[in-house]
C-alpha cells in the first residue's frame, strides 16, 4: 500500500465495511459451531450471537468441546486467510476482516470474567484455566494485526478508531441480538 493522505483516513465507506465486518465474521463464527453441531447429530439452534442445542444434551459429551472450538477456530482461520490475501492484495477495505477477529476474541475473552464461552470453557474443560486459551489466541491475532499493518503503515491512531469501532458494532449486535431475540437457525 502506498502511504497517501488517504491511507489512514477514516470515512463512510471505510466505516460500512467495518459494520460488514462485524456482521458477517460474527455470523460466520455462530454458523460455524451450528454446523458443527448439527454434522455431529445435534438439533442446534442459532441467533446472531449465539448457539445452543434445541434441547437435551449432546449426542457424546465430546461433542461439546468441538462445537465450542468450532467457532474461534473459524475466526482464527478467517484471520489468516485475510492476512495472506491483505499481503498479497493489499487493500485497506480487507484490513477490518483482520482486526475485527482480534477485537471479537479479546472482548469474549474478557466476558470469560463474567461467565465462561468459548475459549474460556475450553480451557476449563482441558484444566488450563479460564483466560489461557482466550489469551493465546488475542497474542496470536494480535500478531497478525501488528505485522500486517506495520507492513501497510496503519498509523495507532487509525487503529485505535478502527478498534473502537468493531468494538461498538459488536456491542450493537449483541444487543439486538438480545433485545430483539433474532433466530438464524
Amino acid at each position: 500500500m502506498t502511504n497517501n493522505i488517504n491511507h489512514n483516513k477514516i470515512d463512510l465507506k471505510y466505516i460500512l465495511i467495518i459494520l460488514i465486518s462485524v456482521f458477517f465474521s460474527t455470523l460466520f463464527h455462530e454458523l460455524a459451531h451450528w454446523c458443527t453441531g448439527e454434522l455431529l447429530g445435534n438439533n442446534m439452534t442459532a441467533s446472531l450471537n449465539s448457539v445452543n442445542l434445541v434441547s437435551g444434551s449432546y449426542q457424546n459429551e465430546w461433542n461439546r468441546n468441538v462445537v465450542t472450538a468450532a467457532g474461534p477456530l473459524f475466526t482464527i482461520l478467517q484471520a489468516i486467510l485475510i492476512y495472506f490475501l491483505l499481503n498479497k492484495y493489499p487493500k485497506k477495505e480487507l484490513y477490518p476482516f483482520l482486526l475485527f477477529p482480534l477485537a471479537m476474541r479479546f472482548w469474549a475473552g474478557l466476558a470469560n470474567l463474567l461467565g465462561p464461552n468459548d475459549e474460556g470453557r475450553l480451557g476449563l474443560s482441558f484444566g488450563i484455566g479460564l483466560l489461557t486459551l482466550s489469551s493465546i489466541v488475542c497474542i496470536f491475532l494480535f500478531f497478525l494485526v501488528y505485522k500486517s499493518s506495520k507492513k501497510h503503515h496503519f498509523s495507532l491512531k487509525f487503529n485505535l478508531i478502527s478498534f473502537l469501532l468493531c468494538s461498538v458494532f459488536l456491542i450493537v449486535l449483541s444487543f439486538i441480538n438480545e433485545y430483539f431475540k433474532i433466530k438464524i437457525i
